[in-house]
């Protein structure tokens, strides 16, 4: 009976427990009192502190970009550092208690006596004690190596930041603390979120922020911008205004804004003047007791200075003048480079039709069209080569043709609905076979009569044929960076000393030079400009008609049209050529003036 009694308690709790859920306890000691909380589990000790060596081969890796990580492992080696330098200290006094004791300097023994037995005495302490303690020694060796290891893995997290201003000697603050003046190089930058602010007196105070990467090296370049004489309102964001980041619209936009901008200051600079004027100090009338010299010597340094400071004032607006000017061509150069860029579609809808077929040469005439589209109609005739096998096997069927169009995105506007018409080149396919395909895009009659056409068209060709391209203008050149007006020097008299020498010939030379190819360049641009004339006047010659009718007047003219598009291409060619000869000629014969 007595075996079963420590059943009674199981069967009570599992009957309550099968009645509700169970309520806590307090725990009651032996007197019947609560119970004190057990103690909370002590926290696991590292290193010496737990009498465990360290594995210094995974805490001297560089397998983190985290500087915490690698300066608590630092400070844990470094604990354990101290703790050895203690324990051999610890040896040392072990050692020295071991040690039979050095009898002082006996009343006859020689000074070099004692200290050739002190010495001998030092010698034997110090052995043993080296000895005693070489496995700490050893292991402090160990923790030292592996702390400046760990201080290389932290140094090369460092960031580098090369802070270049134009005008220099600008005062610079990273992340609050002032490194210096500008030009300046910060090698200990700490990666994360970063402050630069850069100040200069008389100049407008810039800063940024950004987020810096673990070993970057950063190189910064800014341009100061002066502090404005005229008022802030209506002044313009020039990196944001310049940025290459809108449509051709949009650029005239900003366009409109320099230029409201410009007449804006234009007005205030007649203010300033005025005030300037009238707040400069009027001129005392000659005193008493000065002479005439005199006074009239302080008059002219009166009006020195008056015309000085008015001549900082002007230069301010003309510099300024002239920033809003270049950031009119920065915009239209972005209007140009963006109206340059190449578009290339397929039109599903274009008619593609083959004419006559030349055994001789192997081509098909042909004409690819699709003028009754809403966005980019176009119309082109020429030839495509195609073999005789191929031909007779195809007999003018275009199953399996596909074209594709390339086109400048400078759409012609007209009653704000816009045409893709400035076409560069077709190209055809058969069977994702490609073809040779010659010939030329004709103008699209409904849109010659419309308002601006001529204008448009003038234009689109400047940008088709590459006489109009952009030239990379930028924030920089707006802002005047690197610009500095450099006067040439007079002319030197010869080294030689007689005649007109080397120099002299050589720039007669040059400016003959400039002057033939100058008149070359422009003898074939009107050759090339009369071709175009041609052109156009076969063009207008087609009145409309039937697909017979197009034929004879296609068989009749294309050999014409073919003939001066090639006088086109190759008077422009020869002008480019002559034109540049004739820029060299001409730098060439500058030179002679300068060196």
């Amino acid at each position: 009976m007595r075996a079963f009694l420590f059943l009674i308690p199981f069967a009570l709790s599992l009957a309550f427990a099968q009645e509700g859920a169970i309520k806590f306890q307090i725990p009651i000691d032996s007197t019947g009192k609560p119970a004190a909380p057990p103690p909370k589990p002590e926290p696991q000790k590292l290193g010496v502190t737990a009498n465990m060596p360290l594995n210094l081969a995974e805490l001297s890796a560089k397998d983190t970009a985290s500087f915490e990580t690698y300066a608590k492992r630092r400070a844990l080696v470094q604990d354990s550092i101290s703790a050895t330098k203690n324990e051999i200290e610890n040896v040392k006094k072990k050692t020295l208690s071991f040690m039979p004791v050095l009898e002082p300097k006996g009343e006859f023994e020689k000074q070099a006596e004692f200290d050739a037995r002190k010495a001998k005495w030092d010698k034997e302490l110090g052995e043993k004690a080296q000895r005693d303690s070489k496995s700490l020694t050893d292991r402090l060796a160990e923790l030292e190596k592996t702390v400046k290891k760990i201080e290389e893995n932290q140094s090369s997290l460092y960031s580098s930041i090369e802070i270049k201003t134009s005008p220099e000697a600008a005062s610079i603050w990273l992340n609050k603390e002032e490194i210096g003046a500008s030009p300046a190089k910060y090698d200990l930058a700490l990666p994360g979120y970063t402050v630069i602010k850069i100040q200069k007196e008389n100049y407008e105070p810039w800063d940024t922020t950004f987020t810096l990467q673990p070993s970057q090296k950063l190189k910064i370049n800014v341009a100061l911008q002066e502090k404005s004489i005229f008022s802030k309102e209506g002044e313009l964001d020039f990196p944001k205004i310049l940025a290459k980041d809108t449509t051709i619209e949009g650029y005239r936009q900003r366009i409109k804004r320099v230029e409201a901008r410009s007449s804006q200051i234009d007005g205030e600079i007649k203010t300033i003047l005025e005030e300037f004027s009238n707040s400069y100090p009027a001129l005392e009338p000659q005193k008493p007791g000065e002479t005439a010299q005199d006074f009239e010597r302080r008059k002219t340094a009166w009006t020195n200075e008056g015309i000085r400071q008015y001549g900082v004032l002007m230069k301010k607006h003309d510099a300024y003048k002239s920033k809003l000017t270049r950031s009119i061509e920065v915009l239209n150069d972005n209007i140009i480079a963006t109206a340059s860029q190449l578009i290339t579609e397929t039109p599903l809808n274009a008619k593609i039709t083959l004419g006559g077929y030349d055994a001789e040469k192997e081509v098909f005439e042909l004409a690819v069209e699709d003028t009754a589209n809403a966005k980019t109609p176009f119309r082109f005739i020429g030839k495509v080569g195609i073999s005789v096998d191929t031909a007779k096997v195809m007999n003018r069927s275009t199953e399996g043709f596909l074209a594709n169009i390339s086109y400048i995105s400078y759409p012609f506007v007209s009653h704000d609905s816009s045409f893709n018409l400035a076409m560069k080149e077709l190209s055809l396919s058969r069977k994702a076979v490609p073809l040779k395909v010659e010939g030329m895009f004709m103008p699209i009659g409904r849109f010659e009569a419309m308002e601006g056409y001529g204008a448009w068209r003038a234009h689109a060709d400047s940008l088709l044929s590459g006489q109009l391209k952009a030239n990379g203008l930028g924030l920089d050149y707006a802002l005047n960076k690197g610009e500095k007006a450099k006067e040439a020097a007079g002319a030197a008299s010869d080294a030689s000393g007689s005649g007109l020498g080397w120099r002299g010939w050589t720039r007669i030379l040059a400016f003959t030079a400039t002057a033939a190819f100058g008149t070359l360049a422009v003898l074939n641009h009107l050759d090339a400009e009369d071709a175009k004339d041609k052109i156009k006047k076969t063009n207008k010659t087609w009145t409309g008609g039937n697909k017979d009718q197009y034929t004879v007047w296609y068989n009749k003219n294309y050999p014409d049209l073919l003939k001066q598009k090639k006088k086109v291409e190759d008077s422009e060619s020869s002008r480019n050529i002559f034109g540049i000869g004739a820029g060299v000629s001409a730098v060439a014969a500058t030179m002679t003036f300068i060196f």
